[in-house]
């Protein structure tokens, strides 16, 4: 019996020292993470203040969805349009989606669906598949 209790707390430390490594683990993954979209985020907002950048015009969208007009709510749909007109091609609409999702953790298309009615997303579709 003696013996068999002595198993029996040995497999209790096993599984007790195991679980502490794993949620250890588990943590340090989830700080990494945070810590990569943080600097990701960094970055992307030094970039912001350059004329032409991808991360500039994710920049202006978002102000665009979140300045409001002079009543205070409501998106400036035409400052979107102006954005999306100064965008220079189809690949950089790609670059501005992946610095949105980098400065606000958002999806660009999705943000885009909800803040504009269907006319005006269709719009903004018309004058991307313009470009090259």
């Amino acid at each position: 019996m003696n013996a068999d209790a002595q198993k029996l707390q040995n497999l209790k430390t096993v599984v007790i020292y195991s679980t502490l490594g794993l949620g250890t683990a588990t943590g340090l993954f989830f700080l990494g993470r945070h810590l990569y979209k943080k600097t990701r985020a960094n970055i992307s907002q030094k970039h912001s203040l350059e004329v032409g950048d991808p991360a500039t015009f994710a920049k202006q969208l978002k102000m665009a969805f979140d300045n409001d007009n002079y009543m205070g709510w409501g998106t400036n749909e035409p400052m979107v349009i102006q954005v999306f007109n100064e965008i220079p091609s189809k690949s950089m609409y790609t670059k501005v989606q992946k610095e949105y999702a980098n400065l606000y953790g958002r999806s660009l298309n999705a943000d885009l669906e909800e803040e504009l009615s269907s006319d005006e997303y269709n719009e903004l579709i018309r004058i991307l598949n313009a470009k090259k």
